[in-house]
């Protein structure tokens, strides 16, 4: 039983973007988007907008398959793999409600109301549409509310909710797919079965999958082959092969993506080194920000083709039609936040929350920071051209015009009014995240002052005793910056921060030295590269902040 169906294209008619002009505004969208003072998405769409005035970039055109492919995998493991396990246990309750429940009641919900409201549009597209645009963001909410974060548990609730809906609309897109290209010969005993076994299939792929991937990276390293280089790529070859031994199996590469990464963040690679994992972390930083910045630089490339399919409707339909998608959308989101909350409360469904029942600051800020992003619109683009009896996919420039007006108006109403609400909400924030910061620190300074203490004794040159007590003092000056009373922690970080403009000061000049040395030709290039990556590990080391020691 295939996952979705995969009809004859005329590829002929087709053409994958050339990624190269997107990706050079994705990096000068980068780097200009801290001088035009609006969020990392909003300014990347604009770029993008903009750039597509420009000769060759006004008919970007994007192949579904490829599309689909390219920018799913790495989004969903990266988000995944650094989601605390711990959290999402402690949200898991609404996290469920909102990633398996509301989508389910967005998908039927929406489907009915745009069937209703634009009668050309058959049901089982509508209810595509409905997938589509279900599942949230996290990476735009967070990059929109940048200056002003929102509270912990509700960034824990939305973050986990946007990787889980992800999965399940991505799934319920898939479904919602495979009845409107059959047109109409989807029963819902078969939607069912298919769901069941799209679901549990593409779990086990994934957790599978991920448990070769790391055994592999294991024997590498017994087999002393710890290269970081080699190490990154294996887990950035990861998602993919999940992906598409799920996709090969018939089965959903989503969950398979969703359950390697999440398999994979409280997994532990036995034995690999400091490098490995510091390469590891800013290449999968790095991807995470490239792959959603030229989605977002893609959305706006393709708004001039995407306003240009629909120009058969009058302008003034189609913003209506925007305006009440999204206005039904956040009716359904901000309704289902609410009554499952006081429901939950009310009947005792594993409700965790407090004696008084649920925060409606805290409901309000999880149901208005419902930002679309990338999901939504790689989800959108994937859309087949062709039905199984080789038609035109009913309304399809409709349906992805309205997923991206969804993700602008999302971004625009939801994304930039959050900073402006956190603050005059005043929603209490949980103070759990900094006293476990500050306990751990404190504990592992313990252990290390208990093995450093015996040491002095042992040791025979008083230089060495010497460089032990400032040890001990540095580590016990860690314990007093957080056991101690505010006064003398405030004096311990003020000293603290002395000796640290100290060292900084002290690399600056062996850099300027460095330079001179390389400019004068008293060492060569290499050993100039070599001695300048020593200085950054120590910069990066010294230029930490104080608090953390």
């Amino acid at each position: 039983m295939a996952s979705s169906p995969r009809p004859a294209r005329a590829r002929s008619a087709m053409q994958v973007v050339d990624l190269a002009p997107a990706i050079v505004l994705t990096a000068v969208g980068g780097v200009l988007a801290p001088w035009s003072r609006m969020p990392l998405p909003i300014f990347l769409v604009v770029v993008g907008a903009a750039a597509s005035f420009l000769p060759g970039l006004q008919a970007v055109r994007v192949d579904p398959e490829v599309f689909l492919l390219l920018f799913i995998p790495p989004l969903l493991f990266a988000d995944a793999r650094v989601l605390p396990r711990r959290d999402l246990l402690h949200v898991l309750k609404p996290v469920l409600l909102l990633a398996l429940g509301l989508v389910v009641l967005t998908v039927v919900a929406v489907g009915y109301f745009i069937h209703w409201l634009i009668p050309t549009i058959p049901l089982a597209v509508a209810f595509t549409l409905g997938a589509i645009i279900s599942p949230t963001d996290a990476v735009a909410t967070a990059a929109t509310t940048a200056t002003m974060p929102l509270p912990s548990r509700v960034a824990h609730i939305v973050n986990a909710e946007s990787l889980l809906n992800d999965a399940t609309g991505l799934v319920a897109f898939k479904l919602a797919v495979a009845a409107a290209v059959a047109a109409g010969h989807t029963t819902m005993d078969l939607v069912t079965g298919q769901f069941v076994i799209l679901s549990g299939g593409g779990l086990c792929v994934g957790i599978i999958i991920e448990w070769l991937g790391r055994k592999f990276r294991e024997r590498l390293i017994r087999l002393r082959k710890d290269d970081p280089v080699v190490q990154t790529l294996l887990t950035v070859l990861v998602p993919y092969s999940a992906y598409l031994v799920a996709e090969a199996f018939h089965v959903s590469g989503i969950l398979a993506v969703v359950a390697s990464g999440l398999w994979a963040g409280g997994q532990e690679v036995k034995g690999l080194s400091v490098e490995s994992r510091r390469h590891a972390r800013e290449v999968w930083r790095m991807i995470a920000w490239f792959f959603n910045g030229l989605v977002f630089v893609l959305l706006g490339l393709q708004l001039r083709q995407m306003i240009a399919g629909v120009s058969n409707h009058d302008a003034l339909h189609l913003a209506t039609w925007a305006i009440a998608l999204w206005a039904a959308l956040m009716a359904i989101r901000l309704g289902w936040v609410w009554g499952s909350g006081y429901a939950r409360f009310h009947f005792g469904w594993g409700w965790a929350g407090g004696s008084e029942g649920p925060d409606s600051r805290r409901m309000f800020l999880v149901g208005w920071a419902a930002v679309r992003g990338s999901i939504t619109l790689a989800t959108a683009l994937s859309v087949p051209l062709l039905t199984q009896a080789g038609e035109p996919f009913p309304e399809r420039d409709l349906v992805v015009f309205l997923a991206a007006a969804i993700i602008i108006l999302t971004l625009g109403l939801n994304g930039l009014a959050l900073p402006w609400i956190i603050p005059r909400l005043r929603a209490k924030d949980d103070p759990e995240g900094p006293i476990e910061d500050a306990h751990a620190r404190v504990e592992l300074a313990k252990a290390a002052i208990a093995v450093v203490r015996p040491a002095i004794d042992g040791l025979e040159h008083e230089e060495d005793r010497t460089f032990a007590r400032a040890l001990l003092s540095r580590y016990q000056g860690k314990v007093d910056l957080r056991e101690s009373a505010p006064e003398l922690a405030a004096m311990r970080a003020e000293r603290i921060g002395a000796a640290r403009q100290l060292r900084l000061a002290g690399i600056a000049a062996e850099r300027t030295r460095l330079l001179e040395l390389l400019k004068a030709d008293e060492i060569n290039d290499e050993t100039a590269r070599t001695i300048e990556e020593e200085l950054d590990e120590r910069e990066l080391v010294t230029a930490a902040d104080p608090d953390k020691g």
